[in-house]
């Protein structure tokens, strides 16, 4: 006897609904990549030399791949000089044997103030003219860790340490019109408080979210608007949740890459365009009297978008004066 239609029909319409899904979920990527949007310009950045925190690994790492194939000098500011190597052989075999432009590894370690030190004086001795510092090198982390100058990471590291760089540089990335550029997060919008009485202590918050890095992001906004304030040529960007090893620190067992690839293939940005948002207000951003820091904007899907954070200016100068006291604290305790 023949088969009834609905037993033929049924696993033809299972397999049209499952196609139409995939193909709902390439058309959701594809729309996805054209709204994160891609730096088109490729004009020569020869002559120019760059700072990138933490140039060799994740978006720091495609970020100095793009800038140095448009033959850009690269001062490569990271802790450990020898992945710092590896990570120019590594970009010399995917640019084709060849580096169009130059790099430059040096040492140094965000979470130590005499590094900080160290690398902004060998900076000032050997690069007379600076075009752009990349303020990229940042971490999160779920376990209690402290900086040199004890100090909890996401305020140490992500903040007060590249705080203590562009204060040591500032002359320099005043009187040159140098590029500040400072990498934030849309988290500053999630979660994140300045609280004053806890800055620079390790929290217990109990939430799902890493408030203490969203804390650190808010600070970076925060920051970047004082240092505009102050004169300074600085763009302050989210470059969004992007697929690269930032979560290391999480360690992620083989069921989560099983369970979260799909969701990661289509919700994360790969590396190199999380990084566009770097290269961009590295290389092109303008900001206006309408549209800076201190008014709220920030680059993000390579545009500029306002915050919908609610900033206030007695918290914004309030921060710049803690984190100076803080450096100063943290400097006497360690000479003492």
């Amino acid at each position: 006897m023949p088969p009834f239609p609905s037993e033929v029909t049924l696993p033809l319409a299972s397999a049209g609904a499952a196609t139409g899904l995939l193909g709902s979920i390439v058309l959701l990527r594809l729309y996805k990549l054209r709204k994160w949007g891609w730096v088109k310009s490729n004009f020569s950045l020869q002559g120019k030399t760059f700072v990138i925190t933490g140039a060799n690994t994740g978006l720091g790492y495609e970020t100095t791949k793009a800038l140095v194939r448009r033959q850009a000098t690269i001062v490569m500011a990271c802790r450990n000089l020898t992945k710092a190597n590896e990570a120019i052989g590594k970009m010399r075999t995917e640019l084709g044997g060849t580096i169009p432009g130059a790099l430059i590894p040096m040492e140094l370690d965000l979470a130590s103030f005499q590094s900080i030190r160290s690398f902004a004086e060998e900076l000032k001795r050997t690069v007379p003219q600076l075009y752009c510092l990349v303020n990229n090198a940042g971490l999160a982390v779920r376990k209690r860790e402290l900086t040199r100058e004890n100090f909890e990471v996401h305020f140490g590291v992500n903040h007060l340490g590249q705080f203590l760089l562009v204060d040591l540089l500032r002359e320099q990335l005043f009187e040159q019109r140098t590029r500040v550029v400072v990498v934030s997060s849309r988290m500053h919008e999630i979660e994140a408080e300045i609280d004053f009485e806890q800055l620079g202590h390790w929290v217990e918050y109990g939430s799902r979210l890493n408030r203490l890095y969203n804390n650190s992001k808010l600070m970076n906004f925060y920051y970047a608007r004082e240092l505009y304030k102050r004169g300074f040529n600085v763009h302050v960007l989210c470059p969004g949740l992007c697929h690269t090893d930032f979560f290391r620190h999480y360690e992620p067992q083989w069921y989560h890459y099983l369970v979260f690839s799909p969701i990661v293939w289509l919700m994360l940005r790969s590396g190199e365009q999380g990084a566009q948002n770097i290269i961009y207000a590295a290389t092109e951003s303008v900001t206006t009297p309408e549209r800076n820091p201190v008014t709220g904007y920030f680059i993000s899907n390579v545009k500029m978008r306002r915050s919908k954070f609610h900033f206030d200016e007695p918290t914004s100068v309030r921060l710049w004066e803690e984190s100076v006291r803080a450096i100063a604290a943290g400097s006497e305790a360690k000479s003492t």
